[in-house]
């Protein structure tokens, strides 16, 4: 055999090598895998508790383990499945994730155990829902199958664990195998929400409203108007000043949470952004209710020709600072940039405008550039006509 024909068998003997390996090496990699399949392969399942809060309460939140027997595929004989309780403190604000795993047990027999996992309707302490408060429990719902398998030794272990997902937090159709590890991608959670009314106070009884709650709601917005002089003959001026005030509502809350967000106890129309708009004139005001405490908020006053805006701005019963005032006068105004939020004490936007009048000299100060520029030209007029006559 020439060494020319010898080359080639060896090449193609090495690229059918390179193709075999190429081909097996995924399986081998999947198969030496060190990541479990914690959706379709678990061994142990994990369920997780999502509690939202903004002002803090303790809460303890338990589950039950329903056994299904009905059906050809289960077994029927009883076996008790333990979902440990899951705690917070008062110190776990905004949004916190805890886990347990759950309590399976040893079994006696192979098959296919069945469960209909629920969080229990009530929590501990117990919530009384009214129109200040809200502790929004899960509804959520999901079958557990748990596969057994007898060793050749006798004793029998958990071949795998899957869960599907039932209904959603808000009892609403859902369907999907989820993950039930150990991880943030755990997807056998409950989600709860407790909401304050912001401004109701530390402790809030709607059979005995605070004071300030009474005269604030959750967030008032109020309009002064002041004279750029001090001259007792001219009158405050009566027009309506234009306000956007857009809301960011806390984690497991929205618009509806509470009822319904309303301006001056009557309902309005908050868009998909958050975000409303009103006006208001001198010595009035726009006072909101059902907003919940955390709720971060953006106010803003539209430019106003002859106005110059300031605000004081109180947020939890803190006024904020350093105060906040436009750069001039016809400038719009943001009272509050939407890195605030609303707490449980008093929160009010006293937005002032001072509007720059006709003072004593007759000018008023808005039209003395203009007049200037008049001058200004008559001025070259006049030295044009005298430099002509003078040639």
């Amino acid at each position: 055999m020439s060494m020319k024909k010898l080359s080639k068998k060896m090449l193609a003997v090495v690229a059918a090598g390179a193709m075999t390996m190429g081909l097996s090496m995924p399986a081998f990699a999947a198969e030496g895998s060190t990541t479990q399949d914690t959706t379709n392969n678990a061994k142990k399942a994990y369920i997780s508790k999502v509690y939202n809060t903004e002002v803090g309460k303790a809460e303890t939140f338990s589950f039950t383990a329903t056994q299904i027997t009905d059906g050809d595929d289960v077994v029927k004989t009883n076996h008790t499945v333990i979902i440990p309780e899951i705690s917070f403190e008062a110190t776990d604000l905004e949004t916190t994730t805890k886990r347990v795993a759950v309590d399976c047990g040893s079994f006696n027999e192979a098959g296919k155990y069945s469960y209909t996992v629920k969080e229990n309707a009530q929590a501990e302490p117990a919530v009384t829902n009214n129109d200040y408060v809200k502790l929004i429990m899960s509804k959520a719902e999901y079958k557990m199958d748990v596969y057994v398998v007898e060793n050749t030794s006798g004793t029998f272990d958990i071949a795998k664990i899957l869960v599907n997902k039932v209904k959603d937090d808000n009892d609403k159709v859902a369907t999907g195998k989820v993950d039930i590890g150990d991880s943030d991608q755990n997807g056998f959670k409950f989600v709860n929400t407790y909401v304050q009314e912001a401004g109701t106070g530390e402790k809030p009884d709607p059979s005995n409203p605070d004071p300030n709650y009474k005269k604030n709601g959750a967030l008032n917005v109020s309009k002064t108007v002041l004279q750029n002089v001090t001259d007792a003959e001219k009158q405050i001026p009566t027009e309506k000043f234009d306000f956007t005030v857009k809301f960011d509502f806390p984690a497991g809350t929205d618009k509806n949470t509470l009822g319904g967000v309303k301006g001056n106890n009557e309902d309005i129309t908050i868009d998909e952004n958050g975000t409303t708009s009103f006006q208001i004139a001198h010595n009035e005001n726009m006072k909101f209710t059902g907003l919940p405490v955390g709720t971060k908020i953006t106010v803003t006053e539209a430019a106003k020709a002859n106005y110059k805006a300031s605000a004081k701005v109180t947020l939890n019963g803190v006024v904020q600072t350093p105060a906040v005032a436009a750069s001039k006068y016809n400038a719009p105004l943001t009272a509050v940039n939407g890195d605030k939020l609303l707490g449980q004490k008093t929160n009010t936007v006293d937005v002032t405008n001072r509007y720059n009048n006709v003072p004593t000299t007759g000018i008023i100060m808005n039209t003395l550039p203009y007049v200037l520029m008049i001058a200004l030209c008559g001025a070259a007029l006049f030295g044009f006509v005298a430099f002509k006559r003078r040639r």
